[in-house]
């Protein structure tokens, strides 16, 4: 049952002072949506997979983005969302 349900990531990112554009740019290319933010972090990105394996893929695609300072992830819990 578990193999069925899409698993959900949230991935807060932090960049270097004024690297936002080039950094964004980098993110668009990996994660399924993201999203400028006002406060502590840079950015939010989403991130989507039918298993542990593509989330973790994607995360280590995120950190390999030049000027990225720092990441933050929030992992969903997949069983919660079943209908």
């Amino acid at each position: 049952m578990l193999s069925k349900l899409l698993f959900t990531a949230f991935v807060l990112v932090n960049c270097a002072n004024n690297w936002e554009q080039e950094v964004l740019s980098g993110l668009k290319h990996v994660v399924e949506e993201v999203q400028g933010t006002y406060g502590i972090f840079d950015f939010v990105c989403k991130i989507q997979g039918q298993d542990m394996t593509v989330i973790e893929k994607t995360l280590s695609d995120i950190k390999k983005i030049q000027h990225i300072s720092h990441t933050t992830t929030i992992h969903t819990i997949p069983e919660q969302n079943k209908d």
